[in-house]
């Protein structure tokens, strides 16, 4: 609180003060008018300059007296200080705010109890389900295992349609559960992850490959346009993520699309200082109106409600991961064309943004 604050939460009592000082002055002027004796302009000047400078007297010794207290709020409230910052303001300033640090000090620690209470219950939740996303992606991997031995089998065609039916949903299943591991890690994301140079293309390739049984299943076909490989400094895991959550949403959306040549381009360039990735897909396209929102969380769009495959978390945990790994992303896309994935990486920028 500044001197000016000051004086005005004190504007009421100055007045009262004057008050009560002209007041006095009235009742002594009304006994010596009574009296008959003569009013001296000189002595009722001197008795309110008397109680004008005890007013200030008072009011500089009340100030100086609280003004640590106040210089510690202020520098609380300029600074953006942390809740903590409350055991700094000074005690046996008076009972009054001794009462008011008390009040703050109570509230707080019942703010760090509560608190801890909830990240205790969040770490146990947040434990349990990477426990169970764990245990679920065995069966799922054993299924698999049956399910390709099974169709190496002499099989009639209808069992085998069958077989590739059941493969492809357990695909879903299968990056479902990994994108909601990754939703859980990307709450500790700066204790997750290592900074090295990678091959860009080499991602992609591991990526398409993990992907081939959906790319055969739909009839599309992955192209890599660039041949010269490109080193970008980042972190493999997230990297992999991402470009497997763009190729993925590429597949979605192109297989639904009536055309008899479904492809998905990957071109890496080097530009100024930068290194872009384009995916580029042949499917529906993304519709105008909701370019500007695909990034939001739970946000599934017109296609989304079109063909109930999407969660709307795909895009947006990438689009947190880039902007967290100092990268970049955009999209560009035409209805009914297809659309293109970016994503830059900027050479000598700071690749990683851990900043809460």
């Amino acid at each position: 609180m500044k001197f000016r604050d000051y004086l005005k939460d004190r504007g009421l009592f100055i007045i009262f003060y004057f008050i009560n000082s002209i007041f006095v002055m009235v009742v002594m002027m009304l006994d010596l008018i009574i009296r008959k004796e003569r009013v001296k302009i000189s002595n009722i000047v001197y008795a309110l300059i008397l109680s004008l400078v005890f007013l200030i007297l008072l009011i500089s010794i009340d100030y100086s007296k609280k003004k640590r207290f106040y210089n510690a709020i202020n520098n609380g409230l300029e600074d953006n200080k942390s809740l903590e910052y409350i055991f700094n303001i000074p005690d046996n300033i008076s009972k009054e705010h001794d009462i008011y640090k008390e009040l703050l000090t109570k509230n707080y620690m019942i703010y760090e109890n509560t608190l801890d209470k909830y990240k205790r219950l969040n770490k146990i939740q947040l434990d349990f389900n990477n426990r169970w996303i764990h245990q679920m992606k065995t069966p799922i991997s054993v299924i698999k295992l049956i399910l390709e031995n099974e169709k190496d089998k002499n099989i009639d065609e209808n069992t085998k349609k069958s077989y590739e039916s059941i493969e492809e949903e357990i695909e879903k299943l299968s990056n479902g559960l990994e994108m909601a591991l990754y939703a859980l890690r990307v709450n500790d994301f700066g204790q997750d992850f290592r900074v090295e140079e990678i091959n860009i293309l080499e991602i992609v390739r591991n990526v398409i490959n993990d992907n081939k049984n959906a790319f055969i299943t739909n009839s599309v076909y992955p192209k890599i346009i660039s041949e010269e490989d490109k080193r970008i400094k980042s972190d493999r895991k997230w990297i992999k993520f991402v470009v497997n959550q763009v190729i993925s949403n590429s597949i979605k959306y192109t297989k639904v699309k009536k055309d008899k040549k479904k492809f998905i381009k990957v071109k890496v360039e080097e530009e100024s200082e930068r290194i872009i990735l384009t995916i580029e897909d042949t499917g529906i396209g993304i519709p105008r109106q909701d370019l500007d929102r695909v990034f939001n969380p739970f946000f599934t769009g017109e296609n989304g409600r079109r063909y109930k495959e999407s969660t709307g978390m795909g895009l947006y945990l990438t689009k947190y991961i880039i902007d967290r790994l100092g990268h970049d992303i955009f999209i560009e896309s035409q209805e009914g064309i297809g659309t293109k994935v970016h994503i830059i990486f900027y050479q000598g920028r700071n690749i990683y943004d851990l900043e809460s």
